[in-house]
């Protein structure tokens, strides 16, 4: 030791070369907070939302709702706003679409012919007879309806799809986009308009602007509120600096390293500067509150046995020092047994601050007091000086704190029974525990981003989707009638019985626009065999994901039409025929019948009679499967007239089809309202459950998008929870186990830190504080600092028996050499993490408040049921001396 520290400078002079190369990576750290980093490369759920993209393009929408204070949605000098809006944004880079009220298509018809032309006219002027044009259009088909327009039409959506890949929602370049979106819908000219933003790039880049704004703010705090606590425990330069120089270099080196590995920060590991000045001040704490208790009551010194006393504080304290800081790695590395990549890195790059503190502290601390030399401070605490029995320095505050305590492990059996209440109490509540991963809970409730994504589930159709693949065997096999209508089924299905579905668009929408429109002067009882159409208005392209309207190719039949029932008094296909009143009652009841409900709205009832009389082809929206109905004797006939629709919507339909006539798979696309993980596990569950009954079997069904992805990590943080508590209760077992050659120390020091665990989560069931990405960490974040106040306690205990001289007190002498220490440290440590509850993240805040109650448990545990079990149990490896016993014990009475 005395050749190590021969020449401190040295010392110093590699940790700060060391320091500073790990400062400059600092300049090159990078944010990337999208969900889709958070899991594995080869989770399902990820997998399955590439092959989505591979085949229908890229899913990763901005969303921008625009909520009108006065009027509608229908106005003139709105409408040439948004149009002008969406021109800009189209030319922005990474824009794959945009698609609005204002430039989206309708399709209509007359007799044989499919015209296709803009929902709101060029020349819009928002006349009363322009608005009812277009109010009929929007009504006429449903598709608008909670996508691009809300049910008051007082609200509209625009839809930016980005050319991204899912796993760069959260780049640089898709964070650039939202601002340049965000910017031009600021400076668009919406008068008396209220503007909202949301989607997964959205939600990156407000993580990551709120990440920055938190690490500027809470790590000077943090910083603070220890120089705080290190002076109330100290009262002396060298008890605030040397510590907190210990905090900042290991978490320069940790961070730093990071950066040189090419790891990004994320939510998580941004926390790791927090957490690591924190935790990392408990070793340079212990070192330093060691070395003033062995300087108390000394005379004036020279270097040499200024020395001497350094060295013969390390001695003492090195292993306790280096067992907690082995714990406290294991406890860390624990995070490292999960598949959340965050919590991963998170553990990853903690042990290297931990390994980082640790050394640190017994190099460049001991170094910077052997530096300074023997100098004493003007205040001398030492009510009751070392003398002959080796007795410890009983300052004020030591006295007070081994009193209280002691007072305490006096009623050893109310202790363990008054802990064996709160673990059961903590158990019951843990029954209440609720595992989520809430996206958009992470942020507080008066927050943009939080208002925005509530505006888009209340007025649309949700913030979140999910894509519903069918694939067939073959090319053209998804056309079958069987599988269009099983498609449809459950789009009707979701929208009526899922009430967290808000809304569903696909395939089948267009196949059934179509049809509707074909048929519209045919009778509502029955169809003619069709006759060739007539070609399109123009090629104009339909702006809703569905491509461009083509020639048409549904062959010509020569067949005579077929006769249809006439509804009586009122003849099909003859407009000027009367109703009179028998007609209008048959009608009516044929309304409320087919409606389904006895207590039908007007609007339902209005829908039916439009079915009723095949108004603009009402009762043709629908997918073709009975042959009869439409003048074909097979299913095989009705895929080929099926195929014929598809033609003209032949050229691009990439966003619902994998090719423009034949296709092999086909989407549709769920917008959910939920907010939680287990809703929107109900709107899943509802989906896979109807695949497996309704679909035929020689098609496969795969959900894919964002929703999945947010509950695989869902999964993960569970998994993860049960792996890493496991896995750092075993290894701080083993740990102690091998340290005191005993398995019952391993188990005697885990009780304290299951206790502290069990009350963690009965405080989360009991205040509703749900389980996810973030607070899955508190636990191994216990076990890995609290364990420290167990170490320490035991060494004490085990160190002054052994010591124990007669009319002593072992068990004050204990107190006094550890107690002091170990809560000083709480209140560090705790009072660290504390200041995350000012983080601008829920998530966060959560953290540290659990992290501050755990270091108050645990530390309190330690200096009560601990001693507690110790005095009852009386084990072993208590009264046996251990190896490093020799050098301590030796050291500390020769100083």
């Amino acid at each position: 030791m005395d050749r190590f520290f021969r020449r401190p400078w040295i010392i110093v002079i590699i940790i700060a070369a060391v320091t500073v190369f790990f400062a400059a990576q600092l300049l090159k750290a990078r944010m990337d907070n999208n969900n889709f980093r958070f899991i594995p490369d080869n989770d399902p759920a990820r997998l399955a939302s590439a092959r989505t993209d591979e085949v229908f393009g890229s899913q990763i929408v901005i969303l921008v709702g625009l909520e009108r204070r006065g009027g509608t949605i229908l106005d003139a000098g709105f409408l040439s706003s948004l149009r002008s809006f969406g021109e800009a944004v189209q030319t922005l880079d990474h824009v794959a679409s945009v698609t609005s009220v204002a430039n989206t298509d309708y399709i209509g018809g007359t007799a044989d012919e499919i015209l296709t032309e803009s929902l709101v006219p060029e020349g819009f002027s928002g006349s009363a007879d322009e608005v009812s044009v277009v109010k009929d259009r929007l009504l006429e088909w449903d598709i608008y309806r909670r996508a691009l327009v809300s049910d008051d039409l007082g609200s509209t959506q625009i839809i930016v799809a980005l050319d991204v890949r899912a796993e760069d929602a959260g780049s640089p370049e898709s964070v650039a986009l939202h601002k340049s979106i965000k910017k031009l819908a600021l400076g668009a000219g919406f008068e008396d308009t209220r503007i909202y933003i949301t989607g997964l790039p959205v939600i990156s880049a407000v993580v990551n602007d709120a990440t920055g704004a938190d690490l500027v703010f809470l790590i000077p705090l943090v910083v603070l509120v220890v120089v705080g606590v290190l002076y109330l425990s100290f009262r002396r330069v060298g008890g605030i600096t040397l510590p907190l120089l210990t905090v900042l270099i290991s978490t320069v080196w940790a961070i730093g390293a990071m950066v040189l590995f090419g790891v990004k920060l994320s939510i998580i590991t941004t926390v790791l500067p927090v957490i690591l000045v924190a935790v990392g001040s408990a070793y340079g704490i212990h070192i330093v509150s060691h070395y003033y208790d062995d300087m108390a009551g000394k005379p004036r010194l020279d270097d040499e046995e200024h020395r001497r006393i350094v060295y013969s504080v390390l001695r003492k304290v090195r292993w306790p020092v280096f067992l907690a800081a082995l714990t406290t790695f294991a406890g860390f590395s624990s995070l490292c047994f999960t598949a959340v990549v965050p919590i991963f890195e998170f553990g990853l790059f903690a042990c290297i601050g931990v390994a980082a503190a640790f050394a640190v502290s017994l190099t460049l601390v001991p170094a910077l007091i052997i530096i300074r030399g023997p100098t004493r401070s003007q205040r001398t605490i030492a009510a009751t000086p070392a003398g002959e029995t080796g007795i410890p320095s009983d300052d004020t505050a030591s006295g007070a704190i081994a009193g209280f305590f002691l007072a305490i492990s006096g009623h050893r059996r109310m202790v363990l029974a008054t802990a064996a209440v709160f673990s059961a109490l903590s158990l019951f509540a843990v029954s209440r525990l609720v595992i989520d991963n809430v996206l958009i809970e992470y942020f507080k409730s008066d927050t943009d981003i939080v208002q925005s994504d509530r505006f888009i589930r209340e007025e649309f159709g949700g913030s979140k989707s999910v894509s519903v693949v069918v694939r067939g065997e073959a090319p053209g096999d998804v056309l079958r009638p069987d599988v269009l209508a099983a498609m449809d089924g459950l789009s009707t299905y979701l929208g009526e019985s899922v009430p967290e579905v808000g809304k569903t668009m696909g395939f089948t929408d267009m196949i059934k626009r179509i049809n509707q429109v074909f048929n519209a002067d045919e009778s509502p009882d029955g169809i003619r065999p069709i006759a060739e159409p007539a070609a399109p208005a123009d090629d104009s392209s339909f702006g809703f994901g569905f491509g461009s309207v083509s020639e048409p190719a549904i062959a010509s039949e020569e067949e005579d039409p077929a006769p249809a029932a006439a509804t009586p008094g009122i003849g099909a296909g003859e407009p000027a025929a009367e109703l009179d009143a028998l007609g209008l009652a048959e009608l009516l009841s044929r309304a409320l019948a087919g409606s389904g409900d006895r207590n039908a709205s007007a609007a339902e009832m209005v829908a039916e009679l439009r079915k009723a009389v095949n108004y603009k082809g009402a009762a043709y929206y629908e997918i073709p499967v009975d042959p009869a109905r439409y003048g074909k004797s097979n299913p095989e006939e009705l895929k080929g007239l099926i195929g014929n629709y598809l033609a003209l919507l032949g050229g691009n339909v990439s966003g619902y089809a994998d090719d423009p006539l034949e296709p092999r798979s086909i989407r549709m696309e769920v917008m959910l309202k939920t907010v939680g993980q287990l809703d929107t596990d109900r709107a899943i569950n509802a989906i896979e459950e109807y695949a497996a009954e309704r679909f035929p079997k020689d098609v496969e069904v795969e959900i894919a998008g964002t929703a999945l992805v947010e509950k695989s990590l869902n999964v993960l943080v569970v998994g993860s929870q049960l792996s890493s508590v496991a896995a750092s209760l075993l290894m701080v077992f083993l740990i102690l186990s091998i340290f005191y050659r005993s398995p019952v120390a391993g188990l005697i020091g885990l009780a304290p830190l299951a206790i502290t665990i069990l009350i963690n989560f009965g405080v989360m069931g009991a205040l509703g504080i749900k389980l996810n990405i973030g607070t899955a960490m508190v636990a191994s974040i216990s076990v890995g600092v609290g364990i420290d106040y167990t170490i320490h306690f035991m060494a004490a205990y085990h160190r002054e028996y052994l010591r124990r001289v007669d009319g002593t007190d072992f068990r004050r002498r204990a107190f006094l050499t550890s107690g002091k220490a170990i809560v000083f440290n709480a209140a560090s440590v705790g009072a660290g993490f504390a200041v995350l509850m000012l983080s601008r993240f829920n998530i966060l805040a959560y953290l540290g408040f659990l992290i501050a109650l755990t270091m108050f448990t645990s530390s309190f545990i330690s200096l009560t049921v601990l001693p507690a079990l110790l005095d009852i149990v009386k084990p072993a490896f208590i009264r046996r001396p251990m190896p490093f016993d020799a050098t301590t014990t030796d050291t500390e009475e020769s100083s």
